[in-house]
């Protein structure tokens, strides 16, 4: 009789630390993200609303660059099925694998990833350890440890953000982090790195200062338009670099404070802006170019 108690602890214990719902109405992800020889910059995700996509039934995903938390734009779509939680980018309609909860020490996680990061990239990483964690509400859940140092957390996802599974993989010079994460509107997850959900930093020095700008739109298909703060005492220079770091268009002696970029000159995905001048003020921020 005890010892059929104790398996029913066990195995009640078990359900509360694996059983989790990854996908959840109004769940929001915060990712701080990282040139590594500039600024860094926050992308909040978040899950609102259903869509029906080829007679599958998803979550729709918004993401926003936005530090107020606005001008949300359609970024994707994910479902969940099994302990398995699949991604749908609208950028290129194709539906892939993002997280495999069911998986064992030993096993390999596979995918090609086709987040507007990664361009396609495959993904294999194995599965080096499985343990728990306590997390911010006292909850404990699975946390997979992976050899190539990324973590998952069981309703969570990878510590790198939520669609930037296997990201060392695929990306050079950028850096991903997940700030912190919320289930209805509580703080499931705070990273020790950071001591704030939104991270809006220069990453030059302590003297640098931020120009105030705008960039509108953003996502953009045609054309968007880089609007500054612009002074006629200063020498401006602005870099477009993409998801890689290599720089893919660059204009020198800026003379106006509002700067035209086209999107002809650019294939779809995430691109980052670094405008600096004499003074060694800077402003930098995300584009995204679509189809």
């Amino acid at each position: 009789m005890k010892k059929a108690l104790l398996t029913s602890i066990f195995a009640t214990l078990t359900i509360l630390v694996c059983s989790q719902t990854f996908i959840q109405e109004n769940k929001t992800w915060n990712v701080v993200e990282c040139i590594n020889w500039g600024g860094c910059g926050t992308q909040t995700f978040k899950i609102m609303g259903d869509t029906t996509v080829e007679q599958t039934e998803y979550k729709k995903l918004y993401a926003t660059n936005d530090t107020t938390l606005s001008n949300w734009f359609k970024y994707g779509a994910v479902r969940e099925n099994e302990n398995r939680v699949y991604f749908y980018l609208f950028a290129n309609a194709t539906e892939v694998l993002l997280y495999d909860f069911n998986l064992n020490v030993g096993e390999n996680f596979i995918s090609t990833h086709n987040s507007i990061d990664y361009q396609g990239c495959p993904i294999e990483m194995e599965v080096s350890s499985i343990d728990t964690v306590t997390i911010e509400n006292g909850e404990q859940r699975q946390r997979f440890n992976f050899s190539d140092g990324e973590k998952w957390i069981s309703g969570i996802g990878s510590l790198y953000g939520l669609v930037n599974v296997g990201i060392n993989y695929c990306v050079i010079d950028m850096y991903y982090d997940l700030s912190c994460c919320h289930e209805n509107e509580e703080l499931v997850f705070q990273s020790p790195d950071f001591d704030n959900c939104l991270i809006n930093t220069v990453g030059i020095n302590e003297n640098s200062t931020r120009i105030s700008h705008s960039v509108c739109p953003n996502p953009f298909t045609q054309t968007t338009v880089l609007n500054f703060n612009y002074s006629s005492s200063q020498t401006y220079r602005l870099q477009i670099i993409n998801s890689t770091g290599q720089v893919v268009k660059k204009i020198n002696q800026i003379n106006t404070g509002k700067i035209e970029i086209s999107g002809n000159e650019l294939n779809s995905g995430i691109y980052f802006y670094l405008l600096t001048n004499d003074k060694n003020e800077i402003l930098s921020g995300k584009l995204i170019k679509r189809e």
